[in-house]
């Protein structure tokens, strides 16, 4: 009888658990660095800081959303882990810090080993892209908790560091600064319940051709008219697309802080321009976007296909545009060439203006769609 009540009968399996971190032993690379002390297993993960003369730490934490659920129903799971990382460096790194380390918690009905080394190694993956370590984290199994036993959320945290006199923010920004864009790598990781409204809503099949069908509904994009993405080609599918991996910033923006000149940043996610952008601007200031400056990507024609208007998308996506930086004037050529140098696409999208009355984002032109 006794034999009955153990942890494994109530539905936890230890020795999964186990089997999990074995597997993610042999995996894992991010923490191979030399700050780091100790190994993976430990209570805690330790690092030592790098010198500074007026250090601050900046943190940011974040989860991946729904978009979870597009990976279940594509029953793929090596993506998703980058988006992780990337919501919280990105925002750590829009600060003008520099991520040292990440960590993770990842809760489940029930612990599948590969399942859970594919879903770590993306964010072991993420932190690589990221440049800073996955220092620790928890895989946590909870029977009972999910609708089904498959089901799985996921969250973490970044931890960076700055010169406080280097940080950036909206004290720094002033009247006649410019607005830079930088591309984004798809919809990243926000507004993926609308997404997932739509796919219900008209029916369009995750695992058919992108192009072809035009996500089963709305504007047909022909594969000669558009210029596709390096993460995924005329042959992919509309759950690759929506799966396609939020872009890192943070090497990039960590080049941007040394070339000089800006003043702010602001990492488009949830709450698309007018939440994000409107952060980064301070009272009395407005960020006039030009819409007319860039062309959003053939997901977006999609989106507004199926029925999302564009303010819809201005307010709930990146519209292609994944960071907007505020620089002084004189300063944007040179960040343009870095940009360019480290493999990206940008341009200038606008501008801060004067504002007396009204929103702190206010738009010029359309999105060409």
């Amino acid at each position: 009888m006794a034999d009955e009540f153990t942890y494994k009968n109530a539905g936890v399996d230890v020795e999964a658990g186990n089997a999990a971190v074995e597997l993610l032993k042999q995996r894992l690379k991010s923490a191979d660095h030399p700050l780091v002390l100790g190994g993976l297993g430990g209570f805690g993960g330790a690092m030592r800081l790098p010198r500074l003369k007026d250090p601050v730490v900046v943190a940011g934490t974040d989860g991946v959303g729904t978009k979870i659920l597009i990976a279940k129903a594509m029953d793929r799971y090596d993506t998703i882990g980058i988006d992780l990382v990337a919501m919280s460096v990105n925002d750590v790194s829009a600060c003008g810090a520099v991520p040292l380390f990440f960590l993770d918690y990842l809760v489940t009905g029930k612990v599948e080993p590969e399942k859970v080394a594919a879903l770590v190694g993306g964010v072991d993956e993420g932190c690589l892209r990221a440049q800073c370590v996955l220092l620790g984290g928890e895989t946590a199994e909870h029977p009972g908790h999910f609708k089904a036993d498959d089901d799985f959320d996921m969250a973490g945290f970044a931890v960076g560091i700055a010169e406080r006199d280097e940080l950036w923010g909206p004290g720094k920004v002033a009247a006649g600064d410019l607005l830079i864009g930088v591309d984004s790598h798809g919809l990243h990781s926000n507004g993926f319940s609308l997404v997932r409204h739509l796919v219900e809503r008209h029916g369009v099949d995750l695992h058919g051709r992108f192009l072809s069908q035009g996500g089963g509904l709305g504007a047909r994009v022909a594969p000669d008219t558009v210029s596709f993405l390096p993460c995924y080609d005329v042959t992919a599918s509309v759950g690759d697309v929506l799966l396609t991996p939020t872009a890192i910033y943070s090497p990039l923006l960590h080049d941007l802080g040394h070339a000089g000149g800006v003043h702010a940043a602001a990492h488009i996610t949830g709450g698309g321009f007018p939440d994000n952008v409107g952060r980064a601007v301070p009272d009395g200031l407005a960020a006039e976007i030009d819409l007319g400056a860039w062309t959003p990507g053939p997901e977006y024609v999609w989106l507004h296909g199926l029925g999302v208007s564009r303010d819809e998308l201005l307010g709930t996506f990146n519209c292609g545009i994944g960071v907007v930086l505020v620089a002084a004037a004189d300063a944007v050529e040179r960040l343009l060439d870095v940009i360019a140098r480290g493999g990206r696409g940008a341009r200038v999208v606008g501008r801060v203006v004067p504002r007396e009355t009204g929103d702190a984002v206010r738009y010029r032109g359309e999105l060409a769609l």
